[in-house]
């Protein structure tokens, strides 16, 4: 008879914090729709410029009034870049609160891509930006989320997968 083992609370609800990062995601995807609303550095430390005002040396008012062909480029980049963040935090959601919830292999993987794409993003704004503000916030997420808030992978794979993994190398 197999051992059956009870979850531990952090790992019956750990879809509950990739959920509410997906839905956050989503919410700050949403403001690519509006460009104006680029001007506005949000969780940057006061003084700190925006991505826009690092890379165009003006604020999105400015650059819209100066160069309104420059800017109606940069508002279709934007408007394209919170399409693919809705979609993405969307599927991201879905996973969470249905495959990752009960359990599946594959969704353990897929929500591995919150972490790495926001160290990633938030690397490239600190280039842009120099912000150290980005690096802290993107290293407490992937740290809280890497620490055990997702369930070990003991509990989502079986023992030969772990084996055949660590036999790889």
């Amino acid at each position: 008879m197999a051992n059956v083992r009870t979850p531990k609370a952090y790992e019956k609800y750990a879809w509950t914090l990739l959920f509410a990062l997906w839905a956050l995601h989503f919410v700050l995807s949403v403001r690519d729709f509006f460009p104006s609303l680029q001007d506005f550095c949000t969780a940057c430390l006061p003084g700190a410029q925006t991505a826009i005002q690092t890379s165009t040396g003006m604020s999105w008012s400015q650059v819209a009034s100066t160069n309104p062909r420059i800017a109606s480029f940069l508002g279709s980049t934007l408007i394209d870049d919170g399409i693919s963040g809705v979609g993405l935090a969307i599927f991201g959601m879905v996973v969470s609160l249905t495959s990752f919830r009960s359990g599946e292999k594959w969704a353990w993987y897929v929500s591995w891509l919150m972490p790495i794409g926001i160290l990633a993003a938030q690397l490239n704004v600190y280039l842009l930006t120099g912000s150290v503000m980005v690096i802290v916030l993107s290293h407490r997420v992937c740290r809280s989320i890497s620490s055990g808030r997702l369930p070990p992978v003991q509990t989502v794979l079986s023992e030969e997968d772990v084996a055949r993994f660590l036999e790889s190398f």
